[in-house]
């Protein structure tokens, strides 16, 4: 009974932060894909494709400087705070942030002063360098606001940061596109993205003063921790290093071998990432979760199995649906000119289908558990496949091979960290329930393809009708096959419906199931 308490008090945590994160980087996310949209139409491809390429630069440095300090953050907050040594807490966030001031500072004079060169060797385009310069404040302020985020999640502050990724979408929403109606063409938008970081920044270092410092001091100034969180995170910077790289390696690869126009094609479709990214980033309030429980008695195995099989009952279908839906949803949000954005969109969304099993998952239990190791592995696994197999690929069939290859890299990572989790942590995805919410979704899908080849309809009510009917159809096939069962819905309502601002849906999607449900077992038991 203990355990199960424990493990239902982790859970309520995670569901409660997750639940807070969902609603604000849902509206966060919106807005800035709103954002992106205006920006992309105001710009057109070619402008836009330069303006994404431009970004490149200095993102590849926030990368370079982290040193795995923003996951330490958050691991450790929450690991001390658990401790009740708030003390310790506070001198995490505090060497955090002093790190990240530091090496940001250097790395943005870095790509201030080399700009023009870094836009040559880096992404080919020696006339961006102008943009790659606006854009190297960019740096500083990013890894600010990543430290900042990282701390308040660590500290089960959901909310507040949920309320600083709030005003970093509506100063970028209200900013780059006045900025580049007024004339300022790529430079206002790359403006734009800057100061709403500045913003945010400054909101989030107030907020996280008056939570840690109010009435309190800091009189140990020890190092040690500092060391400590270095040695966790080392093989996460190695791991980040070897991301960066290819991914730099994958914009070299674009720039020789596609257009800008095709650049900003696929970078349409990655954008449409953010979609996904609406409900993976809850998933984030999993890390603290896994850190404060043991392997004992199979805490973090029960756990991590129903971990994943909730997450993939809201990835898998949202995935098909997007992919399905792709032709209607690029003419709606960005016109007719982003001919090649459907099937890029199509084809890379599908890489959230790993999620039934554990994608969204694995990264958060081993980081939870202390084993960055395995995220160093990983990432080494990716590197070796992905350089001969995104070049061959995408010479043969250009941005598809590409997508492709990133395909081939996601099989090989994911079969190495399930084998280290059933070794690790004795446990796997409970693969019956992956497969029972694939089929659910292919049944709606299937729904979904013939609405569309009869509806009569422009590509608007197609998008509204075709995903009213999808999510119908996948909501009332969950119980019917055996996805939901009574002892979820009964989770379901223990971990929800406290959150006052999704009490009501909630309460009619889970009476929806459970008459389903019910409706189901008495079928049964007459036959």
């Amino acid at each position: 009974m203990a355990q199960e308490n424990e493990i239902m008090q982790v859970a309520e945590s995670s569901a409660h932060g997750g639940m807070y994160l969902f609603i604000g980087n849902a509206l966060s996310t919106g807005i800035l894909a709103v954002s992106s949209i205006i920006i992309g139409r105001l710009l057109g491809p070619d402008n836009y494709g330069l303006f994404s390429l431009a970004i490149v630069v200095p993102s590849l440095l926030v990368g370079l400087i982290d040193f795995g300090i923003v996951s330490a953050i958050t691991r450790f907050c929450a690991k001390f705070r658990a401790e009740g040594n708030d003390c310790s807490v506070r001198r995490v966030v505090k060497y955090g942030i002093i790190f990240e001031l530091i090496v940001g500072l250097i790395a943005s004079l870095f790509c201030f002063t080399f700009s023009d060169s870094l836009s040559l060797l880096v992404i080919n385009r020696p006339e961006a360098g102008f943009y790659v310069r606006i854009g190297s404040f960019l740096i500083l302020f990013q890894a600010l606001f990543n430290v900042i985020s990282a701390a308040f999640i660590g500290l089960n502050r959901e909310k507040i940061n949920v309320l600083v990724m709030a005003v970093r979408a509506f100063t970028k929403f209200s900013l780059s596109p006045l900025l580049i109606i007024v004339g300022f063409g790529i430079f206002g938008a790359l403006l734009g993205h800057v100061v709403c970081y500045v913003i945010a920044v400054a909101v989030g270092v107030v907020y996280l003063s008056l939570l840690l410092y109010k009435g309190h001091t800091d009189d140990d100034p020890s190092p040690g921790i500092f060391k400590t969180m270095l040695r966790y995170g080392a093989p996460l910077y190695i791991s980040g290093l070897l991301g960066l790289f290819l991914l730099q390696y994958q914009t070299i690869i674009l720039a020789h071998f596609a257009s800008n126009a095709e650049i900003g094609n696929f970078q349409v479709a990655t954008l449409f990432e953010t979609a996904m990214a609406v409900l993976s980033y809850p998933f984030i309030a999993l890390f603290p979760a896994f850190s404060k429980l043991t392997n004992e008695n199979g805490q973090l195995g029960q756990f991590f199995r129903r971990s994943v099989k909730y997450t993939a009952m809201l990835v898998i279908p949202a995935t098909i649906a997007i992919a399905v839906l792709a032709n209607d949803i690029i003419y709606v949000f960005y016109g007719s000119d982003f001919t090649l954005a459907p099937t890029f969109v199509a084809f890379y969304i599908l890489l959230n289908l790993f999620a039934g099993f554990g994608t969204s998952v694995l990264g958060y239990l081993f980081n939870g558990i202390g084993r960055t190791d395995v995220a160093l592995k990983s990432a080494l696994i990716n590197f070796v496949v992905f350089l001969p197999a995104s070049l061959i690929l995408t010479f043969l069939f250009g941005v598809m091979g590409l997508i492709g290859s990133l395909f081939v890299c996601s099989f090989f990572t994911l079969t190495y960290s399930l084998a280290v989790t059933y070794k690790q942590v004795k446990t796997f995805p409970d693969l019956q329930s992956s497969a029972r919410i694939y089929a659910a979704s292919a049944l709606s899908a299937l729904a979904l393809f013939g609405f569309l080849k009869i509806s009569p309809f422009s590509s608007f009510p197609n998008l509204v009708l075709g995903c009213a009917i999808f999510f119908f159809l996948y909501l009332t096939l969950l119980p019917i096959i055996g996805v939901l069962t009574f002892t979820d819905l009964d989770l379901f309502k223990q971990l929800f419906l406290k959150i006052k601002g999704v009490r009501i849906a909630l309460r009619l999607l889970i009476s929806y199931e459970t008459k389903i449900l019910s409706f189901t077992r008495k079928q049964g038991n007459e036959n």
